[in-house]
This record gives structure tokens, sequence and C-alpha cells, in this order.
């Protein structure tokens, strides 16, 4: 973690030599100077209060949020392999201290920026704590030179937000992946900052399910059985919520615990369909109303050939998982709706 304070000392022929004092040790780092002797030292080469002592491209190359992660773990974070913390050492060019290690994970150029230089407009923007997503950074850049630190936020730790896992170089240790706070406390000098060449990795297309996948995993939670799943807002089944909108979200195999019912009416999981295209798998959507009032079935056949009434999967309230014959949305001012969703082939 080294700090921003450097000393530059210049003499006619002499080398350009730069001391950076870094948490507890000295990294010296020396450039040969021979320009003629009215010529002071390259622009690039100067290294001033609040920067870093090592010249930097002031654009990197733009890395996804995966690629970072991945580079994250090659200097094997908490392992017996991991990289040894060390101000004076490098690693395959970088510094192995704590900005060593970030910028070897942005691909920023070697042996990389100091900690304060990381916090500075060259490389990131401040962003809310809040807002932090994997491959972000938490930085204290303010601090003491024994305090200075930076991490790699991966994910939150819990759903209150209270703590996160992060991959951090860290001083008598090394490489280390574990739950951090900083930055979440009052008054904590650590904030949150967006690396300014990070890109967001490219959507990947959801997997599809076939119609028959989806009636085979409605049948895993027995509906009208003894064992079926009983109900339950609250509660989870398998990572999903033992819930209507829960069941249909493990039937088609989306992320844990399930999107709400209004989600599921929506365009980023289905379209809308005509009650006479029901096919085996599409649902029947009430998106209106609190959460008491909403529901979500899965079509399975029509009941009768004049089409009165069908056949359908749900979770339903008061009991569980079910399998029976219903009319939702085939009278007059229902507010169910057939939907066919986006994933099912």
């Amino acid at each position: 973690m080294p700090s921003d304070r450097s000393i530059r000392i210049t003499a006619g022929h002499l080398a350009l030599v730069t001391v950076v004092t870094c948490v507890g040790g000295l990294v010296p780092a020396v450039s040969a100077h021979a320009a003629s002797p009215d010529a002071g030292p390259p622009a690039a080469a100067v290294a001033t209060a609040g920067h870093s002592a090592v010249p930097q491209a002031a654009a990197a190359a733009p890395i996804t949020r995966s690629q970072m992660i991945a580079k994250a773990k090659t200097w094997n974070p908490g392992t017996a392999k991991r990289i040894p913390y060390s101000q004076t050492k490098t690693h395959g060019g970088y510094r192995t201290d704590c900005s060593g290690y970030v910028s070897m994970a942005l691909g920023l150029g070697k042996p990389g920026p100091i900690t304060v230089g990381l916090a500075k407009s060259t490389y990131t923007r401040r962003i809310q704590m809040s807002e932090l997503r994997r491959g972000d950074l938490v930085i204290d850049a303010i601090g003491s030179n024994t305090t200075r630190h930076v991490v790699i936020f991966d994910k939150w730790a819990n759903s209150a937000h209270s703590s996160y896992y992060a991959y951090e170089q860290r001083g008598g240790y090394g490489t280390d992946y574990r739950t951090r706070t900083y930055g979440l406390s009052s008054g904590s000098e650590y904030k949150a900052y967006r690396a300014l060449n990070i890109r967001e990795d490219a959507p990947v297309p959801p997997p599809t399910v076939t119609r028959a996948q989806v009636i085979a995993r409605a049948k895993t939670w027995n509906p009208g059985t003894a064992k079926r799943v009983p109900y339950s807002q609250a509660k989870k089944y398998g990572g999903y919520r033992a819930d209507g909108s829960g069941y249909v979200s493990m039937t088609l195999g989306l992320a844990k615990p399930g999107p709400l019912t209004t989600a599921l009416a929506s365009s980023a999981h289905g379209r809308p369909i005509k009650m006479a295209e029901l096919l085996q798998g599409d649902l029947v959507i009430d998106p209106v109303g609190g959460n008491t009032a909403r529901a979500v079935v899965i079509f399975d056949k029509w009941a009768d050939t004049a089409r009165t009434s069908y056949w359908a999967y749900q979770q339903r309230a008061g009991y569980g998982t079910d399998y029976r014959v219903v009319k939702h949305g085939l009278t007059t001012g229902t507010q169910f709706r057939a939907y066919r969703p986006s994933r099912i082939r």
C-alpha cells in the first residue's frame, strides 16, 4: 500500500532517483537521465506529489469485469500458492503490494500506479458504495502511509449489504479473498471507485428450457400430495421462494430466489399471448394488485374441448403446490392474462 509521498532528486547528468514511502518500507525506482545540461528530466519521468512515482499511460486497454476477476485469481488468493506481499519485489512486472495487484488485475502499466494514484481521475471515478459491482474498487487514499489500501470488490456477503467479499494483496500475508467491511462504517476513509477502463460483460443468453422440462420440474414439488411444498412468501425451497412466482421461476430455471409475479409478466421474462394460444408450459398471470392478490399458474392442458377450463400447476396460498382445474383468464373482466416465457422452447 504505497503512499503518494515521493522525492525527486536531480543533479546535472545524474540519474533521477525516486523514493516512495510504502507502509513500512521504501521502494527505490531509478531511471537513467542522459539529457543535455540545459534540459530538465523528461516530463513522463517526473514524479510529483499526489501522483504515481512510476510513469503510467493515461489510457489503459478496456477489460471486462469477468476478465479482471480472472486475472485477480491468477495470484492464487487464499491458497498456499498465493503471491507473498512485498513493497520491493515484483511478480510478472507488477509490485506485489495492494496497488500493484489491482494494477495487474486491471491491466494497467507495469509496475502499477500507487494507491493514491488509483484514486485519481486518470484511472477511476468515484461511485457510491451501494453502486459497487464486481471488479469495482474500494480505496483508502487519504489515510497515513501505514493505512492506505485498496481492494477489489467481488460480491455482497449478505442481503443487508453489511459486508462483502473482496480480493486483496495484504501485508503480512499476500493475495487473499475474504469478507471485508471497508467503507461501510460511518466516517470511513474508504470510498468506492470504478476504473475508467472497466467494461460490462456481454449479456449471456439465458439457457433455454423445453415445455416438457418445465412440467417435469413442476412435478418435483409433489403437487396435490402430502409431500407438497407448503406455501410461503418468506421461506425458500431449493433456494426458490415457496410462493407462486418462486415456484414458476424454479420450473423455468430462472435465478434464485426468483423474480416476482410482476416481473414474470414483464418483457424481461416473456410476452403476452392470447388465451387461445396457450401451450403446455405457458403462464397465466394476474400481475395487478398487492402481493396477496397477484398470482401465476403454469398451463398444462385444456380440461374440455370447449376450452372453458384447464389443468394448471401452481403454488397457492393456504395450501402449497397443487395441480387442478382452473378458469383463470377465461372469465369476463378477469385480470389474468396469458404469457409465453422468453426462454421456453
